[in-house]
């Protein structure tokens, strides 16, 4: 898809509180903030509260300052794989990580 856009058509139906899905979020973790707030009801602010994710099927509890890089590693299947090791990362920063430790060796 065209603009970083995820085609997220396979699971219809298991968004957010269990609503369908929106298939054309960006793999921008802003503007996944912005949907969540625009189309969810999710507040701005508490982001050191813990909540969970309330994507369908997952629950898995965070800071509120974490859901939407959550979602986009998890949720929006942005992977990163490793071209030494092979490895998928869901975070880039831990790819990046590795990466850091692998030329301190």
């Amino acid at each position: 898809m065209a603009g970083g856009e995820k085609d997220d058509s396979s699971a219809a139906g298991s968004g957010w509180d269990g609503g369908s899905r929106f298939s054309a979020l960006t793999v921008d973790k802003s503007e996944v903030a912005q949907h969540l707030q625009q189309h969810h009801g999710v507040k701005p602010g508490g982001d050191k509260d813990r909540t969970p994710c309330r994507r369908e099927g997952c629950g898995k509890k965070m800071k509120k300052e974490s859901i939407s890089r959550h979602i986009v590693a998890v949720h929006l299947d942005n992977k990163t794989e490793c071209g030494s090791c092979g490895k998928t990362f869901a975070r880039l920063d831990l790819y990046q990580l590795l990466s850091l430790r692998r030329t301190a060796i």
